[in-house]
């Protein structure tokens, strides 16, 4: 990075000659590529924008995670620099390639994913960070996040009733009998870019302790990819608890997508497929909660 030229206004360090808003998930962070900037040496960059509003210290934190984890050997973004009080981020510029438009341009999908699961014990590893939101993706956070499923996807007006409670009772149950280590909860092919050569790491700010398998079945069930289901089951197979953090996962992506709504709604029935074809080897029966997926599935945006 250069010394600020004597020209650059000190008031717009972000000063460039292009910049253009890239697409949004659901985080209510923007993004916007940089082109010749003013006052870095740099062709291109990515600003991490945050709303209006957000306290310096969120930032902070956001950059803090991202720091940590690339000292852990995690390929995220390099940072170049941070105003917290203007609320904005400046990293590296890792392009547009996603893990989900590798696949679509012929990179072999065996060696993607086998690149994509390498780098979980690495996550795992760490444990905690103290930069993780609280509480932990434990019985009590899964139970709130299958609420929303409940009162966004089913539309349903009060509590569930008693056979849909005790499925999802049942569900948060077995998804808690494995160990927690740290995750990065929203791993899939949109979170993953290729870049030079190699996957790199985004969107993972939120990292937070959860069930050992969660990023592995958040991959592997990916409804943002057309997989073969075989192919789905051989990346996850090896670990504890596939089917009911996976069928968790997915409920809780369905929520959030009828929550959106709009073009995310196109992701429910694919989402909803694969938790219903997962369902068909839980232990104990889910009848219930399988039932209550249906028509999700068939379901047009």
């Amino acid at each position: 990075m250069q010394p600020e030229p004597a020209s650059a206004p000190v008031d717009k360090p972000l000063a460039c000659d292009e910049s253009h808003w890239l697409p949004g998930e659901a985080s209510t962070r923007r993004y916007a590529r940089l082109v010749r900037l003013h006052r870095y040496d740099l062709p291109s960059a990515v600003a991490m924008v945050f709303a209006r509003g957000t306290a310096p210290d969120e930032v902070r934190r956001v950059e803090r995670s991202t720091r940590l984890l690339a000292r852990a050997g995690l390929p995220v973004p390099v940072i170049y620099d941070s105003d917290p009080q203007r609320g904005w981020i400046l990293q590296e510029d890792l392009g547009d390639v996603s893990l989900a438009a590798a696949l679509g341009a012929g990179q072999p999908a065996d060696e993607l994913y086998a690149e994509a699961l390498g780098l979980l014990p690495r996550v795992a590893a760490l444990g905690v960070l103290d930069t993780s939101p609280a509480p932990p993706l434990d019985a009590a956070r899964l139970r709130r996040e299958l609420d929303l499923f409940v009162t966004t996807a089913l539309a349903l007006d009060g509590p569930p009733g008693a056979g849909l409670q005790r499925d999802l009772e049942q569900l948060v149950e077995a998804c808690c009998a494995t160990p927690l280590v740290l995750c990065h909860r929203d791993y899939h092919a949109r979170n993953l870019l290729w870049h030079g050569g190699r996957l790199r790491v985004i969107d993972h700010q939120d990292a937070l302790p959860g069930p050992a398998s969660y990023d592995t079945v958040s991959l592997a069930y990916d409804p943002y990819v057309d997989l073969p289901d075989a192919l789905r089951d051989r990346l996850a197979d090896a670990v504890e608890g596939r089917v009911p953090v996976a069928v968790q996962r997915l409920c809780k992506a369905i929520g959030t997508y009828a929550g959106k709504g709009g073009a995310w709604r196109a992701w429910i029935a694919p989402a909803a497929r694969q938790a219903r074809r997962l369902l068909r080897e839980a232990r104990p029966v889910l009848p219930v909660l399988d039932a209550a997926l249906a028509p999700l599935a068939v379901a047009r945006p």
